[in-house]
């Protein structure tokens, strides 16, 4: 759709040999002021109307199948839920494309339009600071996906130096060009820049609370997954006490509100939602009683004790995923929220060696969700690590972080069973697998040959 305020018609393709990460631009309208840009960003970006990442969840712990006799869902996305080498292959053989590399790469190309014409457009400059301020963030959210996808778990720094990153594309115009890996750290340190001045222009700017974009603490929440990830705890600490400090948000409080309210969690009225933007589709995962379908797995249902609110509003009914409904239009899909605060700053706790600390943020955020006797305990650190990535996983179920979770929590082993007419069959993913990294999408490689590409294990 056409809009007079776009800075480029954009339909980002990514097409023929040497145009790798490079979109074709067509219809160019110059921006004159700053907001036209604002609006870029807004439409093209953070109103994605396309879930292009419905397969990650099913590649986790989260989910199992089940088998059916008529409208067989799940053979679309067979090849992620049972970690194939080419995960694109559909169990029907038909090819079933990655978009995440593709959408990700036209918000970094869109981000970097921004960015460089930012200084010659009419506008005050708080006006340009805070767009400033959103693009860093948009474009710093945008890699930090890209590495957890497409390239190797960050283990620390000496092993980022050497481990596969994902290509790093700062440019603004098309270009003959096919681009290689960068090391993972050369990504993460880009991502940490962006970081660092998206909160230095946020600062700078008065605040203001709109969760349709990002904003100070957002940025916040954003760096202390960032330094999770890279096991730099105290600062993940730092990041989620400067949220807490700023006082802006609140629990959702679900003890207290009645069950008809808070039967889609994430939704418009929701006081702990920071920021939301894109959407989320579960409608390849179903309820029909005869369809094989994709279903919660007990492990994941196993979590929640008697009385935990959780359950019922998180799914429903105990099968599929029910935090948010895409045919209402006052939230997005993808949040940053005020328990992921709680959550970082537990996990960073553990490390820092004060653990039932760590257990009374966890307590806080469950006081919240429990109808009854809500507190935990831990015996030591270990346990207390325990019980605080179990919080993690029951809270922030099906959005969008076990995958990367597990990921970086040493790629443990995990089991799928996939059944056709009623025959099981086990798929295993082998700790410390190759297959926890995606393989490039087979487009791109097709179109750029030089890129390299994780060698994922044949699963049988």
């Amino acid at each position: 759709m056409k809009k007079t305020y776009i800075l480029i018609f954009l339909t980002f393709l990514f097409l023929g040999c040497n145009d790798f990460l490079e979109p074709k631009s067509q219809d160019q309208v110059i921006p004159k002021h700053v907001e036209q840009l604002k609006e870029l960003l807004l439409g093209e970006i953070i109103q994605e109307k396309e879930d292009f990442l419905r397969y990650l969840p099913l590649m986790t712990d989260d989910f199992e199948d089940r088998d059916g006799t008529m409208y067989e869902f799940r053979n679309e996305y067979w090849g992620y839920y049972t970690w194939q080498q080419e995960p694109e292959d559909s169990r029907d053989n038909v090819t079933i494309a990655d978009k995440a590399w593709e959408k990700l790469y036209h918000t970094i190309f869109v981000c970097n339009i921004i960015i460089h014409d930012i200084p010659d457009l009419e506008g005050t400059e708080e006006e340009k600071n805070k767009l400033l301020a959103e693009t860093h963030f948009i474009r710093a959210q945008a890699y930090f996906c890209l590495a957890n996808l497409y390239g190797e778990p960050y283990e620390n720094a000496e092993q980022a130096r050497t481990a596969l990153g994902v290509p790093i594309n700062l440019e603004t115009t098309i270009l003959n060009k096919r681009y290689t890996r960068s090391m993972l750290a050369e990504v993460y340190t880009l991502i940490e820049s962006d970081l660092k001045e998206s909160i230095r222009q946020f600062k700078s700017v008065e605040w203001e609370k709109n969760f349709a974009r990002p904003s100070l603490d957002v940025a916040y929440l954003l760096a202390s997954r960032f330094y999770l990830y890279k096991k730099e705890y105290q600062l993940a600490k730092n990041y989620t006490d400067s949220i807490i400090q700023n006082n802006r948000y609140q629990f959702y409080d679900l003890v207290n509100t009645p069950a008809s309210e808070y039967s889609w969690f994430l939704h418009g009225s929701n006081p702990e939602i920071m920021f939301c933007y894109g959407v989320v589709n579960f409608e390849h995962i179903s309820t029909t009683a005869r369809a094989g379908v994709y279903i919660v797995s007990n492990s994941l249902k196993n979590l929640f004790i008697t009385g935990d609110l959780r359950k019922a509003s998180f799914m429903n009914p105990d099968i599929k995923p029910h935090k948010y409904n895409n045919g209402i239009s006052t939230c997005y899909g993808n949040t940053y929220r005020w328990a992921e605060v709680y959550l970082n700053r537990a996990e960073a706790l553990v490390y820092l060696d004060d653990w039932q600390s760590a257990i009374d943020n966890i307590n806080a955020l469950r006081e919240k969700r429990i109808k009854g006797n809500y507190q935990i305990a831990a015996s030591d650190k270990d346990d207390a690590l325990l019980k605080v990535r179990e919080e993690r996983r029951r809270e922030l179920c099906f959005e969008g972080q076990r995958w990367f979770d597990l990921r970086r929590y040493g790629m443990p082993e995990l089991r799928h069973t996939f059944t056709a007419s009623g025959l099981p069959r086990e798929y295993v993913l082998q700790e410390k697998s190759k297959a926890y990294t995606l393989p490039i999408p087979r487009s791109i490689r097709q179109q750029n040959t030089i890129i390299e590409n994780v060698n994922r294990p044949v699963q049988n």
